[in-house]
């Protein structure tokens, strides 16, 4: 087995969105993380609900409202 190691590879948050969470109910989701003190990035709440969240290490991710 061989294992690389990257000493120099050095983790820089984007600002860009990297996930996704699908939800049936976007206003418990926001209260989740309303609620749990995480960093609110953006929000729409409209047509096309989402909002976006950052986490511990500064990761942007979004909760998306799904319509069935």
């Amino acid at each position: 087995m061989t294992i690389h190691l990257y000493p120099d590879l050095r983790f820089e948050p984007s600002n860009n969105v990297l996930f996704n969470f699908y939800v049936k109910d976007i206003d418990e989701a926001y209260k989740f993380i309303k609620g749990n003190n995480i960093f609110i990035v953006k929000e729409h709440i409209g047509g096309f609900a989402y909002f976006n969240f950052q986490d511990k290490d500064g990761i942007v991710l979004r909760f998306v409202i799904v319509n069935d």
